[in-house]
């Protein structure tokens, strides 16, 4: 962490054309859906927080890739990282109360968190984030 800086990391977890997102949990505010992940914590780099988040979130071991873009809203630092599951996994929610696969399409997803919206739009209108 970083001062006033809350370092956070998001997954960006792809099949086919479809993005993984989830639904934050009803006594973590705002409602809504994001791309899975959480807090950094003192001492570890984003590609930890990300494989740690993963499994404490969704039950499935994820291997980061490159991170793709990071996006500062107020005090929040969001660090959306490329992420790969075993194509066998079935991501279960253990602290979000659902999941799903959502089309990559132009339009963001309805109830998509705002902090999310401008990368989702970028990561719909290029492939070169994979």
């Amino acid at each position: 962490m970083n001062g006033d800086v809350i370092e956070v990391v998001a997954a960006v977890i792809r099949r086919g054309g479809k993005v993984l997102l989830a639904s934050r949990p009803a006594d973590k505010p705002p409602a809504g859906w994001e791309f899975p992940g959480g807090k950094i914590e003192p001492g570890e780099t984003p590609g930890e927080a990300l494989t740690r988040e993963i499994w404490e979130e969704l039950g499935v071991e994820a291997t980061p890739g490159a991170e793709l873009e990071t996006l500062v809203n107020g005090r929040i630092r969001l660090h959306f990282i490329a992420a790969a599951i075993p194509d066998s996994a079935v991501p279960s929610p253990r602290e979000h109360q659902q999941v799903f696969w959502a089309e990559l399409t132009p339009e963001v997803p309805e109830k998509l968190l705002p902090a999310d919206h401008e990368f989702w739009k970028r990561l719909a209108k290029t492939d070169n984030f994979f």
